[in-house]
């Protein structure tokens, strides 16, 4: 091949702009210039076998390989697809390594859903759709490490990284994927910029460690960010910026909420404030027109005339703020009546005591499913006590069709490589 890469608006020609000396990457205590990350790039792609006409899979690299080859082979290739080793693929969703396409102008980026409430699908993405709301003020960019919690191959692993290494900070990678080996990783590295869902915020803040880290960067995504979550992440990091990021693989980086309050501003839904044009169907489903859009046979479905993207997520005015109340595809139908898992989560929550929940359905032959939770309790809390006062609390609170049938007390819950909870396998 060419021994020059094309110029062309890349993830590899975008990082060439950062100083070369810049540090980047922390990676098991040893710490990356932009300069060495670069070098590294160059020789994975010069003694790599492609074509322009290239179609790539990546899985089962280490995060930094995994850094590494998106630098080398972005603007090289036709499409580079990201397989997570932890999510269950159909075959239809493998494509042929060899497949030739006629090249487009430049590499495209195929990522999977997480297939929490269904079939997970490609998407596929440009470097412009995935770096449309990346913030590029290096001068704060530099006073943040960001620890990397996601699965690197998931479009919020993705974001994360562009964030850090585009907007100018360093990006930590965790030497395993050991829960207790990130947080002292992130402890090791100075940390102070950190994502997460909030089930995993959840299950950070379970663990004193890390209230030692001197947070200046809070993000939240990819589930609903109650104000619980949003007040204690605030009482235990007074100094830290939070914000709650609207994003999905479907509808890319959609908006963010900086006002530490739960939902987003009902006003938002007139005007453009948000930097997005944002509308609520008849339906109850939040609809979004991203400036760039991703793209994939199953989202033309969800397109209306008017280039709005159903993100099938339900929401509901209250006041002046619009609250989001699940996935419409995530619906518990209890006799046929539709139970939101993440409305009876956070009426389960209320009850001092009670740590996390997750609600899912368990089938039945005469309703279709029932309402199930798993519980996380405090150490000090007693399980038969508060199992009595949770069924009170759901028979005050909770409409019959809503309540819990049976409550399981657990250690610890499920996450999938996403960070959200795996109601498919509580």
């Amino acid at each position: 091949m060419s021994s020059t890469p094309r110029m062309i608006n890349s993830f590899v020609t975008a990082l060439q702009k950062l100083p070369a000396h810049q540090p980047c990457i922390i990676d098991e205590g040893q710490v990356l210039t932009v300069n060495q990350l670069l070098e590294k790039a160059k020789d994975r792609l010069y003694n790599s076998e492609i074509t322009p006409q290239k179609h790539l899979i990546l899985e089962g690299l280490s995060p930094l390989n995994f850094i590494i080859a998106l630098l080398a082979f972005d603007g090289q290739v036709d499409s580079i697809q990201l397989k997570p080793a932890t999510l269950s693929y159909p075959a239809s969703l493998i494509l042929n390594k060899n497949q030739t396409i006629q090249r487009p102008s430049e590499t495209r980026w195929l990522l999977a859903t997480s297939g929490t409430t269904g079939t997970p699908k490609l998407i596929e993405h440009s470097f412009e759709s995935l770096t449309q709301k990346t913030l590029l003020n290096r001068t704060q960019g530099q006073k943040l490490i960001w620890g990397l919690a996601y699965d690197t191959y998931r479009f919020a692993g993705l974001q994360v990284i562009l964030q850090a290494l585009l907007g100018g900070s360093q990006l930590a990678i965790p030497a395993s994927s050991c829960f207790a080996d990130q947080i002292q990783s992130w402890l090791s590295a100075r940390v102070n910029a950190l994502s997460a869902t909030p089930s995993l915020w959840r299950k950070l803040l379970m663990d004193s460690r890390i209230k030692s880290l001197n947070l200046q960067q809070i993000t939240l995504g990819g589930e609903i960010v109650d104000q619980t979550i949003l007040d204690v992440l605030a009482a235990n990091f007074s100094e830290a910026r939070i914000v709650h990021v609207y994003a999905s693989t479907e509808a890319g980086a959609g908006f963010s909420v900086k006002d530490q309050q739960a939902g987003f501003p009902a006003c938002w839904i007139k005007n453009t404030a948000s930097g997005v044009d944002i509308k609520i169907n008849n339906n109850q489903h939040l609809l979004i027109k991203p400036s760039t859009l991703a793209q994939g046979n199953f989202l033309q479905e969800r397109l209306t005339e008017d280039g709005y993207l159903d993100t099938e997520d339900l929401v509901e005015i209250r006041g002046d703020r619009v609250i989001f109340l699940g996935r419409a595809s995530g619906a518990i139908n209890v006799g046929g009546n539709k139970v939101s898992p993440e409305y009876v989560e956070a009426c389960i929550r209320q009850v001092p005591g009670i740590l996390e929940a997750c609600v899912y359905g368990k089938s039945s032959s005469m309703m279709g499913q029932l309402v199930a939770a798993d519980i996380v309790i405090s150490r000090e809390a007693d399980s038969q006590s508060l199992r009595q006062l949770v069924m009170q609390h759901c028979q005050e609170h909770l409409t019959p069709w809503q309540r819990p049938i049976s409550l399981r007390f657990v250690d610890n819950l499920n996450l999938t490589s996403a960070g959200k909870k795996d109601r498919k396998n509580p």
